[in-house]
């Protein structure tokens, strides 16, 4: 009698195998919040159970999350990755986030012979190339030798999200040299919550229109 119970219990305890992919194929693919490969696998669910929590994950792509039940008719499942539009209508940069140093031109500012510099042009070039991407500077005190642009925002319905952008110039000397340090801060926050201040994040992206500050930056200012 022990063993025919024991049997029947183990008859009870039957699993269903499926096999699992997503395109792209390079997406990580995670099952009830364990990583378990990229773009293929098989899962076992047991009847019991009745379902497994599949996640899919990629840079570019929306993390997508489903639910695949024992019931399902299907051996195979496939899934496709919608793009993430942030991704679309942003850049990566290297740039943003932190200080870079761009070394003035010379024919930017000029010195007296006690050394004492005349910065007033390389000043009003910051602020040229500023007025081109910013409607306003927000901060400018050249006695400390800080510039502030206010916040620009972009709003990317397309992607439920709102960046925003503002850039830092502050004046210091490097090796003797006049120099300036920058700072293009790049944050984005979900759109439902984008008018909460401590709703934004730091990004390693740049709206695209912000994309060429940087070079123009190094470009008309550098030292030639």
């Amino acid at each position: 009698m022990l063993l025919l119970t024991s049997l029947t219990a183990g008859a009870k305890k039957k699993v269903v195998v499926k096999k699992v992919s997503v395109t792209p194929s390079e997406a990580k693919i995670s099952v009830d919040g364990n990583y378990v490969g990229d773009g293929v696998t098989e899962v076992t669910i047991g009847k019991t159970e009745g379902f497994v929590v599949l996640k899919f994950e990629l840079e570019g792509y929306v993390t997508t999350e489903v639910k695949l039940f024992a019931s399902d008719q299907r051996n195979a499942v496939s899934y496709t990755l919608r793009r993430d539009a942030f991704y679309d209508l942003t850049v990566e940069s290297g740039a943003v986030n932190k200080y870079f140093a761009v070394t003035v031109s010379k024919d930017l500012y000029t010195e007296d012979g006690t050394g004492k510099r005349n910065t007033e042009k390389a000043w009003k070039m910051i602020h040229q190339v500023l007025l081109n991407y910013f409607d306003e500077i927000q901060t400018t005190d050249f006695a400390s030798g800080f510039v502030q642009t206010p916040w620009k925002y972009n709003t990317l319905a397309e992607a439920d999200k709102v960046i925003r952008t503002r850039v830092s110039v502050k004046e210091s000397n490097l090796g003797g040299d006049l120099t300036f340090q920058i700072k293009v801060s790049s944050e984005a926050a979900p759109l439902l919550g984008s008018s909460r201040e401590e709703a934004y994040r730091e990004v390693n992206r740049v709206i695209k229109e912000m994309e060429p500050l940087v070079s123009e930056f190094q470009t008309r200012l550098g030292k030639r």
